[in-house]
């Protein structure tokens, strides 16, 4: 009866220390969501990609005519007129008010393809800011699996600890049946207890690494530091097939947005030297206009009355003293597009070298799960064996301690191999452009 109360409690222990406190079971796809909403740099990034598609929104506009409303009135003193020796003549007859009011609109028909290449170089402006949104996106999610999965890992060691505390408590009891009936000692029965307590003390830890680790991704997340997050235990159930190296490089290229960015810069580039370019070319606009005006001015004596009049212009424009610096400047923009390039080429190569490593770590991370389940089950397999021996008094204590340590050691090392095998995992994903 005492050793099914001791298991109904430590089975119960982990609820009733979550239930002392706020809990909130968080799924990786709202650790996602809340992360982008309370984090300041994609707030930022987000800005950044409405002020260019304003700035697009603005380049359109000028495909459209310019149009301008214009009005004048005022009041113009009386003058006087005077003689060669300054001697008063008199006030001429003139009107006072002076009204002007105008309409114009402005057509531009050709400006080289400046207006188009304005809208191209704004759009373009666009893409780079949404990739890196994305880009930052990206780096967020990795950096927050991150944390949920150093949370997950103190849940499972909170478990493998419980789990051992449980068998030691249960051999304990056992222990002293033993030496009731005088078959060990009391060093056998004061050592067990001791091994107790040291369980119960590093699970006591892990509890307060928990809270800890919460209390952090709470002030991240944005939510009350004192809930206890805890979350998806089923991670370890995480299909993680692993394809060939030249399959995340292919996706790299195309999908890796810090490689997309680069790639668009050629682009903006090379739109920046037609630019260039179009600044040579003439420019041709159309206007028309309507003017009311008072009082006449073509008449001598001018006439205090209205007089409207309008008309219609083609308008030629050619910067000539442009040509004295077209050389260099077509010559600093093709630069430019090589420029480009070669970082476009470099970025490739970083990239191909951070997947390459990536693919190898999460490999290596995979073996190192394999090669410790098998660990784990030669120590749970030799746990077994000693612990038969001792109980039928053909090994001591210390043989059977051993035993333990090297059990729990085992789990404790494939725990921590298997959440740095999901980590490694989601890092091949950021870095291929999939996360």
């Amino acid at each position: 009866m005492k050793q099914f109360a001791l298991i109904l409690y430590f089975f119960i222990s982990v609820p009733l220390f979550l239930l002392a406190q706020t809990t909130y079971k968080l799924s990786v796809s709202e650790l996602f969501d809340r992360g982008f909403q309370n984090s300041l740099a994609i707030q930022s990034s987000m800005e950044k990609v409405q002020i260019s598609k304003d700035k697009k929104s603005l380049a359109e506009k000028n495909l459209l005519p310019g149009v301008e409303l214009n009005g004048t009135v005022g009041y113009a003193g009386t003058s006087t007129i005077w003689d060669k020796d300054f001697s008063f003549l008199g006030h001429p007859k003139s009107p006072v008010w002076r009204q002007n009011y105008q309409f114009l609109a402005s057509q531009p028909l050709y400006e080289g393809g400046q207006i188009k290449k304005n809208i191209r170089r704004a759009d373009l402006e666009n893409k780079l800011a949404e990739l890196s949104l994305e880009n930052d996106k990206s780096s967020l999610k990795l950096w927050l699996i991150g944390r949920y999965i150093d949370l997950f890992n103190l849940y499972k060691k909170s478990e493998v600890y419980q789990h051992h505390i449980q068998e030691a408590q249960s051999r304990l009891h056992n222990i002293e049946k033993m030496k009731e009936e005088g078959m060990v000692t009391n060093n056998d029965v004061l050592r067990s207890q001791l091994l107790v307590s040291n369980y119960e003390l590093l699970y006591e830890e892990g509890k307060n690494d928990i809270i800890l680790a919460s209390q952090q991704l709470d002030i991240i997340l944005g939510m009350n530091e004192d809930i206890i997050l805890q979350p998806e235990m089923n991670l370890f159930e995480m299909n993680m097939t692993l394809d060939s190296e030249n399959v995340y490089v292919n996706r790299s290229y195309s999908q890796y947005s810090v490689l997309g960015m680069a790639r668009t810069n050629i682009e903006l580039a090379q739109n920046n030297l037609n630019l260039t370019k179009a600044n040579y070319l003439p420019k041709l606009s159309l206007q028309a206009s309507n003017t009311l005006a008072r009082p006449i001015p073509y008449v001598i004596p001018a006439e205090d009355d209205y007089i409207n009049s309008w008309g219609i212009s083609l308008n030629l424009s050619f910067n000539l003293s442009s040509y004295f610096s077209k050389k260099s400047n077509l010559s600093q923009a093709r630069r430019q597009i090589n420029l480009s390039k070669l970082a476009f080429e470099q970025e490739k190569q970083t990239i191909r070298t951070q997947v390459k490593a990536a693919y190898i770590k999460h490999k290596e991370a995979l073996d190192r799960v394999n090669i410790l389940q098998k660990s784990l089950e030669q120590s749970n397999e030799n746990y077994r064996i000693v612990k038969n021996k001792y109980f039928n008094s053909l090994s001591i204590l210390t043989d059977l301690l051993d035993a333990t340590a090297v059990q729990l050691e085992s789990e404790l090392q494939l725990t921590e191999a298997k959440t740095n095998a999901i980590y490694t995992y989601y890092q091949l994903l950021e870095i291929s452009g999939n996360l």
